[in-house]
């Protein structure tokens, strides 16, 4: 028999027992033990584990009752998670650690001539991405940048981390992120989403964000070890040079990211389809992003080949850019 509870240090023999007991009703333990062909030996071995965890007791005078299951492993499960917690904090310092026992080992390196070695990023597994985020946002401060290529995967979706961004956002913390158009297809992306802009997060989207990394001020990058990828280990850089390029990367894909659906009511929806196009964004995504059919964008489109006496799109973006479209405040006489 396969057991359920053993991630809480329950034996196979203390869960089969649990089971009957639970089936059985109040009882006391010979009779219990006797249908399952045990010893009573091994039956009060069983049991111990059970008032131990408390999923149980007994009466003085031997009858054996059981505390209703659900708040009982619930309260087992929360302590379980609570230690776990505690063990990923104390793994996260311990990594910590490592940058000072490097640069002790550096130290000591130059103080013999060594030549001076420093890797310019470290590695992490997904499973300590998400306690490594939490870490970085405690012990960190100024602007974060993120970029996210997916919602549905990644460190900082985690309930906890999502908590704590918000908390930097109620605190005063600015925060930006350019997100995939794609990544808000999902309805629970698009939840998110909203709710980080509630927050007060600085939002903009873009058909093809650089890759998925968050810069936590000028301190730390947190990304993804293979670039392109939302699903692989991450990478942690704290070297000042890279830092400062993923920063001007991040800067300048804002600067060429849209404005969330539904955040901007100073740009007309034909000036709006135009910048998308000139951007070399798909139809498809064009229909996604705009909340139109595929249909009502290519109509558009044709109708502002149309007006603007253009054969092509590439005439279209010519035109519009030659007719200063594309600058704000500038609007098309199309309906």
């Amino acid at each position: 028999m396969s057991s359920h509870l053993a991630v809480l240090q329950i034996s196979t023999d203390a869960e089969e027992l649990y089971r009957r007991i639970l089936r059985s009703g109040p009882s006391t333990l010979a009779p219990i033990a006797a249908d399952l062909g045990w010893s009573l030996s091994l039956a009060t071995e069983a049991l111990e584990s059970l008032i131990g965890n408390r999923l149980v007791r007994e009466t003085v005078d031997g009858l054996i009752l059981v505390e209703h299951p659900r708040p009982a492993l619930e309260r087992l499960l929360g302590d379980e998670e609570a230690r776990l917690d505690t063990r990923r904090r104390e793994l996260v310092d311990a990594r910590a650690a490592i940058a000072r026992f490097t640069a002790e080992h550096r130290a000591a390196g130059a103080s013999r001539g060594a030549p001076e070695t420093k890797p310019v990023w470290e590695i992490v597994s997904s499973q300590m991405a998400v306690s490594m985020v939490e870490n970085t946002l405690r012990s960190t401060t100024g602007l974060i940048r993120n970029s996210v290529l997916s919602l549905q995967v990644g460190p900082g979706l985690d309930e906890e981390g999502a908590r704590m961004r918000r908390a930097a956002l109620a605190g005063g913390r600015e925060q930006r992120a350019i997100y995939s158009i794609e990544a808000l297809e999902d309805p629970t992306g698009r939840r998110w989403v909203r709710s980080m802009a509630d927050a007060g997060e600085q939002q903009r989207v873009s058909a093809s964000p650089p890759s998925e990394f968050a810069i936590f001020g000028g301190d730390v990058v947190l990304a993804m070890a293979e670039w392109g990828s939302a699903q692989s280990d991450h990478i942690v850089i704290r070297n000042p040079m890279l830092i400062a390029a993923f920063t001007t990367m991040f800067d300048y894909a804002w600067d060429l990211a849209h404005p969330m659906p539904g955040a901007r009511r100073d740009i007309s929806q034909d000036r709006q389809l135009l910048i998308l196009l000139a951007s070399g964004v798909k139809d498809e995504a064009i229909a996604r992003y705009l909340g139109w059919g595929l249909r009502t964008v290519r109509r558009r489109v044709a109708k502002l080949m149309d007006d603007l006496g253009a054969q092509t799109r590439f005439q279209l973006g010519a035109a519009a850019q030659s007719r200063g479209l594309l600058k704000a405040g500038v609007t098309t006489s199309s309906g």
